[in-house]
């Protein structure tokens, strides 16, 4: 029973571990996408006659 609750106190902090490097992740690139110009929508291509 202890090794259980050990085992489930582990995987609580590992989760919130990879929760934090997670949302640091997701920071970072939320704060590079703003610091790059908006690119250009595309054009649509024509389609080719059949």
């Amino acid at each position: 029973m202890a090794d259980a609750v050990k085992q489930a106190v582990d995987v609580r902090k590992n989760m919130a571990r990879l929760r934090e490097l997670r949302e640091a992740k997701e920071a970072a690139d939320a704060t590079l996408r703003a610091s790059l110009p908006a690119s250009p929508p595309t054009k649509r291509k024509r389609k080719p006659p059949q």
